[in-house]
């Protein structure tokens, strides 16, 4: 393609484009954003499959726990996306289980408010 009018040749055009998506592709991963986005997509495409599929098995009590367990974990760090994916394949209810009754289900009434229960149940020693 001809230079008309001070445009960009061709094949620079392209280079340009791919620098300028590579720094931009560095920057949205230094903020957490890529990641997040990917997380997001994701959680959309699993909801887009799972829409007018058989109805999920009914869930057991321990399942039910357990799943709330590690959603109040997930979502504790930010991993929103994951945490909706999880409801979402697992057939987890929207409503959540009162974290009052989840650590008394779990024997762990005193844990600490500001850390998810699975910090009380999975004790690591310190370092």
């Amino acid at each position: 393609m001809a230079d008309v009018g001070g445009s960009i040749p061709e094949g620079e055009e392209e280079e340009e484009e791919e620098e300028v998506t590579a720094i931009l592709k560095s920057v949205l991963e230094k903020q957490g954003v890529l990641g997040k986005l990917k997380a997001q997509i994701r959680s959309c495409v699993y909801q887009a499959l799972d829409e007018g599929t058989a109805p999920k098995p009914q869930l057991s009590n321990d399942t039910l726990v357990m799943n709330e367990l590690i959603r109040e974990y997930l979502e504790f760090h930010g991993y929103n996306h994951t945490a909706n994916t999880l409801a979402l394949e697992s057939a987890q209810p929207q409503a959540k289980i009162p974290r009052d009754v989840l650590a008394k289900e779990v024997g762990c009434a005193g844990a600490q408010q500001n850390l998810p229960l699975l910090y009380s149940i999975v004790k690591l020693p310190e370092k």
